[in-house]
């Protein structure tokens, strides 16, 4: 009996954080299965849920399960194993290994100050800080406002581009036809064009009240109605043209909810706070290519506003 006592506690292993979205997951979902392992975490999927991610960092996400630190032993844990969820806990019976939710918060993305926004935003800081921590990176070509192609994922820069132009533009359906055309593009459990689009989602929703006025042809509420009717439209298609986990982070993106990571930075352009070397870093590490692509994406909305330095 002190035998197998002594296993179940060393087994289990305890959650500090709960994304907001993953709270709601874990209530109306019985199980998942292991969907992907990465080098920080692993991701499970239940049958008609968003993907949560169980994560060995500390940076928190709407959909993400913080672990306490030193917490590694779910490397064990394979892709297509069972995780089963109860009120409390996640257990992955092949592994015999359970997470305890009991002493998790609940983390929400902060919101934004709605009676605020910087009037210009000068984005050369921000660039040259990029170009400083990371000068050889191959993705940094997606920063340019004439973005390049980048080798092995084909009409990138062509497509990165047409979306550019729709957004300065103003135009609805040009920005929804750009935007469905990015996605699924690249390989990966997020491809390129998703991490993009994704900061260009994030963007628009979490900011949408400081729009430039090519956005504003009409009623003040129409920035509002053609957002909405993107995030519609992408939804749809997210359904047949990406993964299940880029499905998720856009779903959290239209709820102006993402990784703190992505958030800092962004938060910080629009509201003039001081954006630090740090704070990039932390930006440019989520994923490996996915937090420049996803800022690219953030770019490419802030190059619209007229004011732009």
């Amino acid at each position: 009996m002190v035998i197998i006592l002594c296993r179940y506690i060393f087994m289990k292993i305890n959650i500090k954080h709960i994304g907001s979205f993953a709270q709601q997951v874990l209530e109306r979902s019985e199980r998942a299965l292991v969907s992907g392992i990465a080098s920080r975490g692993i991701y499970i999927q239940p049958k008609s849920d968003w993907t949560l991610y169980i994560s060995q960092e500390n940076f928190r996400g709407p959909l993400t399960l913080n672990l306490e630190q030193g917490s590694f032993r779910l490397k064990k844990v394979r892709a297509g194993h069972l995780a089963q969820f109860s009120p409390g806990e996640i257990h992955f019976p092949e592994e015999d290994i359970t997470v305890s939710l009991t002493d998790g918060n609940i983390w929400d993305a902060p919101g934004v100050d709605k009676e605020n926004g910087a009037a210009t935003i000068n984005v050369d800081p921000i660039l040259s800080l990029v170009h400083k921590i990371t000068p050889e990176n191959p993705y940094l070509p997606l920063l340019s406002r004439n973005p390049e192609q980048i080798p092995g994922v084909a009409v990138i820069g062509e497509r990165i581009l047409d979306l550019q132009n729709a957004l300065v533009a103003g135009i609805p359906e040009k920005i929804t036809e750009g935007s469905i055309k990015l996605l699924g593009l690249g390989p990966g459990l997020t491809p390129l064009g998703d991490d993009f689009l994704l900061g260009v989602i994030l963007t628009l929703n979490r900011w949408k009240h400081v729009l430039p006025d090519q956005f504003r042809r009409g009623p003040v509420n129409l920035v509002t109605d053609i957002v909405d009717s993107l995030n519609e439209i992408i939804l749809e298609n997210t359904r047949l043209k990406t993964t299940r986990i880029s499905a998720s982070l856009l779903a959290c993106a239209m709820e102006r909810a993402a990784d703190e990571r992505l958030l800092v930075v962004l938060d910080g352009l629009f509201s003039d706070s001081p954006i630090t070397q740090s704070d990039m870093r932390n930006l440019l590490r989520w994923g490996n290519s996915s937090g420049i692509t996803a800022l690219a994406g953030m770019i490419s909305v802030l190059r619209t506003k007229d004011t732009l330095s």
